[in-house]
């Protein structure tokens, strides 16, 4: 709790001896973003312009940086000059939700600029990012890490000589060790650090007005008064109405602390008097509240009554009353109600609990089941893989058998083919060396011819059988292995003619390779169709591809 108050002094006093009120430099702004046709060159005016309205409207400060993210996120580039652009509407994000209390997209949105920052070794950024980093530690009630975050964001301030970031970052060491020590010396030290680094009389300021609010939380009355005193002309130097409007809030109250009444009055109504110079309705309302709290203090309750009645002026004037009474209504049900409540949340905790109990343990058996299905299908797949792997070794294996049968058929062929040839020629010997004896010459020469005639017989024949074998080469192992394997009660002579037709000859032609005539070939594949049971119509060679397909499939 105390981490708490002393973060919310800080950036009440921080804000209210910033906030210039200068209104021609936001409309001066906002008139350079409305004449800016180019909207990448909007986006550090946008940034400058929620910069300076969150020290004074921290939603609308918002949406102003949220109008420069829209624009950013339609930009593609990664150029430096664009990610130092995301780094600051980052940072303005940050910083505006970290005030409001809205620690996770504060965090969120700072860690982007910090990775940002690294990406394109941004030191400067850097040390910005820390210190906003250091803030989000303390209010998550780490200390150490916060202070881990605003020394880093020193050291970097030293390396680049960015004075007045080192002297903002001291001022926020300052804090950590007044909540760690307990002490006043250490806060005093690190403000005098930070007026070192930065002597501008705006840090002077903001340094002084931080420590006066510590001294009026350690109840150290007169040095805050001294301090209040001190920084009245330097507001009005500066033209700051907002601080000084502060100032002299904080010094009526100082007064009051003191018993000091007609000070303290009068410190409330200069207070008064500037926050209406500036419209700040805001500032009235806590200031006629303040103002009603002190003649309370002194028991002048006609007073305090009429300045309560001014309070509730501005209150209204600045909150809907309607909705506060109805938020009233609302709590007061919500009181006589919540014990209810709380039990029906704990019986719907309870029963969603169970529900959520036995859709887990159907979730499991569901998938319990599925996976043994699965495991199942997969391992009947395998099995059957490892089938179809045999059946298809067992068919090459096959092929391979009737392949080298085959072979083994021609080579015999062959053989005996050079067998007969020899044969031939012995016989022809045998004939010319009988031919040479015959004396008579006619005898000799009816001779020769008969023998020359037989030659050219067997000559002829031989061609017939190579040019055949030719043709059979042709047709493809597969089908010779279709015709063996499928169809064994057809005989040689057939399935050598429906190698042919496979080959797509003609009655004609395949007659002329088989030495044979044309009604011999038809009468030969009536015999096929007769034993394959087939009509005159069917087509053979589709019949016997189809069916040795079928075959190997089953």
């Amino acid at each position: 709790m105390k981490v708490r108050i002393i973060i919310a002094l800080l950036f009440l006093c921080s804000l209210s001896t910033k906030g210039q009120t200068q209104d021609h430099i936001e409309d001066a702004l906002k008139l350079q973003i409305a004449e800016t046709t180019v909207d990448s060159l909007k986006v550090p005016l946008l940034l400058q312009l929620a910069e300076h309205v969150y020290q004074f409207d921290v939603d609308e400060a918002r949406k102003i940086a949220l109008q420069a993210k829209d624009i950013v996120d339609d930009i593609e580039s990664n150029s430096v000059y664009h990610q130092k652009q995301r780094i600051h509407l980052y940072q303005t994000l940050a910083e505006c939700d970290q005030l409001q209390d809205k620690t996770l997209s504060s965090l969120e949105y700072i860690q982007k600029a910090i990775d940002i920052a690294n990406t394109i070794n941004d030191t400067k950024s850097l040390r910005k990012s820390y210190r906003i980093r250091g803030i989000l530690s303390i209010k998550n009630k780490d200390t150490l890490k916060g202070k881990e975050f605003y020394k880093k964001s020193v050291d970097i301030g030293k390396k680049v000589n960015d004075s007045v970031g080192i002297a903002d970052s001291y001022i926020y060491l300052g804090v950590l060790s007044y909540y760690e020590n307990s002490g006043k010396d250490s806060m005093s030290y690190y403000m005098n650090l930070s007026k070192k680094y930065d002597n501008s009389l705006e840090n002077l300021i903001h340094t002084d007005v931080n420590l006066a609010a510590f001294y009026i939380f350690d109840q150290d009355y007169e040095k805050a008064r001294k301090i209040y005193e001190s920084l009245i002309e330097p507001h009005k130097k500066v033209k700051n109405y907002l601080g000084l409007s502060n100032c002299y809030l904080n010094l009526g109250n100082v007064y009051a602390f003191l018993n000091q009444k007609e000070k303290s009055l009068q410190a409330l109504d200069s207070a008064i008097a500037y926050s209406k110079i500036l419209g700040n309705k805001d500032f009235l309302e806590s200031q006629y509240l303040s103002r009603r709290n002190i003649n309370l203090h002194f028991k002048d309750y006609k007073a305090a009554m009429l300045d309560f009645e001014m309070h509730k002026k501005y209150y209204d004037s600045i909150n809907d009353l309607q909705a506060a009474k109805r938020f009233t209504e609302l709590e007061l049900n919500y009181k006589f109600a919540k014990e209810k409540e709380i039990a029906a949340i704990q019986l719907k905790n309870e029963q969603s609990k169970k529900t959520l109990y036995i859709i887990l343990l159907v979730v499991t058996i569901v998938g319990a089941i599925i996976a043994l299905v699965l495991v199942r299908k997969n391992n009947k797949q395998r099995l059957q893989l490892k089938e179809n792997e045999l059946k298809l070794k067992e068919v090459e294996k096959l092929k391979a058998d009737l392949a080298l049968a085959n072979r083994e058929k021609e080579l015999k062929k062959v053989v005996i083919e050079n067998s007969i040839t020899e044969e031939v020629l012995n016989k022809t010997l045998d004939d010319i060396k009988e031919i040479i004896t015959f004396e008579n010459e006619k005898e000799r020469k009816l001779a020769l011819k008969s023998l020359s005639a037989s030659l050219l017989s067997e000559k002829t024949a031989k061609s017939t059988t190579s040019n055949t074998q030719n043709y059979l080469d042709e047709v493809s192992i597969n089908f010779k292995v279709k015709l063996d394997t499928h169809f064994p009660t057809l005989k040689p002579r057939e399935k050598e003619l429906l190698c042919m037709m496979k080959l797509g000859l003609s009655t004609s032609e395949i007659s002329k390779l088989f030495n044979t005539t044309i009604a011999s070939i038809k009468s030969a594949r009536y015999r096929i169709r007769k034993k394959l049971g087939l009509n005159s119509d069917d087509d053979i060679i589709a019949y016997i591809e189809t069916k040795s397909t079928s075959h190997l499939d089953s």
